[in-house]
């Protein structure tokens, strides 16, 4: 038989049969995900349960938070919520630390692993032991608090101070600020000073250096969705085309971007070793990374200029957030802010309080003030997303429920934060009185309060600027409140991006106060 005498389908019968086997394909699919799966038995949305790409899309939409909220109040908080085909939420705090202490389970799975956040940095390492050995050369006492005060407050005075002349050209200016922009600015700086020891200019120049902070935001999207999308998180290394997906030296935004810099003064400062044999009595996290051995071996090109990035990834907006929503929180709730003033005026009329604050005068005079900074961390984490980590094999309990090895098991700041268990029945409202013990809470249960804020995450893996973040909190915030009135303009917006959050259009107009208190 020839194949002339073959008979040939027309092309809207191709297309029918293309679209039957993809519906098929899609039923088959829901079907296994739904019933066969060995996840099939914890309860979840069924599209979500079916198909990586939904959670991936609400992700992208900016939904995240609102939508595992959502989910919680519907399944309830006492069992694990399916929120992809292999991957269950927990929502409580009780279950933090079956997850993120277990040494068995400090293996992260392949979200991290895209390639999304540029070369592999200690945030991405998916395996637990290379984890280690890496946080145990770049990690140390001098990234502690007691190391910060010693080499890096002094400096950190200086940029307080530049921040406060900046605002107070706005003031006399009587030109509207957006503060959201500005904090985020001096976080920046922040961290620019700490990696390399000079700050980049944001505050200086009172603008976004290099778009750095933009270039940001603008690959946070697309580390979300490739990581929440599973079909595609396994292919993007792999496939021709990955390269669509993932950050390039050569991109003029995004994390590309970010690279292309971080690359630049890696080799900047190597130039310098090798011209002038150039030292530091008090290295800067550059010099540190340089510096950084692993069984006597240094770090990798690759290594040394992905963790440079990951300082500014990690720390910069991040922290930025926090400053701002605390303020707005403040403006919003007359009666905190109030308060908050006259726990500054007490200290400041029995010479408690320097120029400007030191981190230990805001941590032992102002309570109520560090009560402001938890809540706020609290309700608008600045970091709320998916930390992923593979359950062992043989299998595991966390919080009492079995899950079988290979299974994706995750926690989230946002809505754990939330759980009314810990934090009381009024979880969305702002209370900094819930973080104080003369306002009645048991030592017992501020402890646990403490140990259920996943923000900075916990275990062997918490954040390793978390104290860096928690001195400029400490540092700047009293210091915008004791020295201006604020009246807001617009309350902007607080928005989350590939489970990272930062905050949009937040106004003030600010007046300085002529006499402190």
């Amino acid at each position: 038989m020839s194949l002339a005498s073959i008979p040939q389908l027309p092309a809207s019968s191709l297309i029918v049969l293309l679209v039957i086997a993809v519906f098929v394909a899609l039923v088959l699919r829901i079907v296994y995900n739904l019933y066969f799966h060995p996840l099939s038995r914890y309860h979840g949305p069924w599209y979500a349960a079916s198909f990586s790409i939904c959670s991936a899309i609400i992700s992208l939409l900016k939904l995240e938070p609102q939508w595992m909220v959502y989910l919680s109040k519907r399944y309830g908080t006492d069992k694990p919520i399916r929120i992809a085909p292999c991957l269950l939420l927990f929502p409580q705090t009780a279950a933090l630390k079956d997850i993120y202490w277990d040494p068995k389970c400090n293996n992260k799975s392949l979200f991290y692993g895209t390639g999304a956040l540029g070369p592999q940095h200690l945030f991405t390492t998916l395996d637990g032991n290379a984890h280690k050995a890496l946080r145990k050369a770049l990690g140390g006492p001098q990234w502690s608090v007691g190391g910060l005060k010693k080499n890096w407050e002094p400096r950190f005075d200086a940029h307080v101070q530049l921040f406060v002349e900046r605002m107070t050209e706005f003031a006399e200016r009587n030109e509207p600020v957006v503060l959201s922009d500005k904090t985020a600015e001096f976080a920046a700086d922040i961290m620019t000073m700490v990696s390399f020891t000079e700050p980049w200019g944001f505050v200086h120049n009172s603008r976004d250096e290099r778009n750095m902070l933009r270039s940001w935001r603008d690959g946070l999207n697309s580390f979300g969705f490739v990581g929440r999308f599973r079909w595609l998180r396994d292919r993007v290394n792999r496939e021709w085309w990955g390269f669509l997906f993932l950050p390039s030296v050569d991109d003029e935004t995004g994390m590309g971007y970010l690279m292309k810099h971080a690359a630049r003064h890696v080799s900047e400062r190597e130039q310098r070793i090798s011209d002038e044999g150039f030292t530091q009595e008090k290295p800067d996290f550059l010099q540190h990374c340089l510096e950084a051995r692993i069984d006597g071996e240094p770090l990798t090109a690759s290594q040394q200029r992905a963790h440079v990035t990951l300082l500014f990834q990690a720390g910069a907006d991040t922290t930025g957030t926090t400053l701002g929503s605390t303020i707005r929180f403040l403006l919003k709730s007359p009666s905190a802010l109030a308060r908050a003033r006259a726990e500054i005026a007490a200290a400041e009329a029995a010479g408690l309080l320097s120029s400007p604050i030191q981190f230990e005068e805001t941590r032992t005079h102002l309570p109520f003030f560090v009560a402001c900074i938890k809540e706020t961390l609290r309700l608008q984490p600045s970091v709320t997303n998916l930390f992923p980590r593979v359950v062992p094999p043989g299998g595991k309990f966390v919080d009492g429920t079995w899950l079988p090895g290979g299974a994706e098991m995750t926690s989230n700041a946002y809505v754990v934060q939330r759980d009314p268990r810990l934090f009381g029945p009024d979880t969305e409202t702002f209370r900094p009185e819930r973080w104080m013990e003369e306002s009645g809470v048991l030592k017992e249960v501020l402890s646990e309060m403490e140990n259920g804020m996943f923000v900075f995450g916990i275990g062997p893996r918490v954040c390793l600027g978390k104290d860096v973040a928690t001195m400029e909190l400490y540092k700047l915030l009293p210091e915008i409140v004791r020295r201006f009135d604020l009246e807001m303009i617009s309350e902007g917006k607080f928005v989350v991006a590939g489970g990272i959050s930062y905050n949009v259009n937040f106004k003030v107009q600010m007046r300085s106060r002529d006499k402190f208190y």
